[in-house]
């Protein structure tokens, strides 16, 4: 979308270049950042909503791993617990992947956020340069 707005205003014949002719294409493009804005954050509510299921998963395999150890009479060595087990083998993994999980995705959402930030400052830029320069012209009309 922000491509279309900087193409209408690159194929825009000399004769309809005005100052109202780019106040129209900015409000275009302030349109699709406020769109683009709520379709941003729908999106990083989903991949918080997916790292959570995925963290409840993540603690439910564990108890279900646990818990198989318990009904299949798993022989412990002396001062060993299945709590002891779990803490000392299985936990500090998951905690990793979900560590890693949520590093992941605060990463996306940061390179996100900085894309559409630089994006919208770029056409900002352009728009507000075509705006001082079809300004002159209307005033040299």
């Amino acid at each position: 979308m922000r491509m279309s707005v900087i193409k209408a205003i690159d194929t825009c014949p000399p004769t309809e270049f005005t100052k109202k002719f780019i106040e129209q294409q900015e409000e275009k493009l302030k349109q699709f950042n406020d769109e683009s804005g709520i379709v941003f954050d729908r999106m990083a509510d989903k991949l918080a909503k997916d790292m959570e299921n995925t963290n409840e998963d993540i603690d439910i395999a564990e108890y279900d791993l646990k818990d198989f150890l318990i009904k299949n009479d798993a022989a412990l060595e002396e001062g060993d617990t299945f709590e002891s087990i779990m803490e000392e083998q299985a936990m500090p993994t998951t905690a990793r992947r979900k560590l890693e999980s949520k590093t992941l995705n605060t990463n996306a959402i940061n390179y996100m956020d900085d894309s559409i930030y630089k994006m919208g400052e770029i056409c900002t830029n352009v728009i507000n340069f075509y705006k001082d320069f079809s300004s002159r012209m209307d005033n040299n009309k």
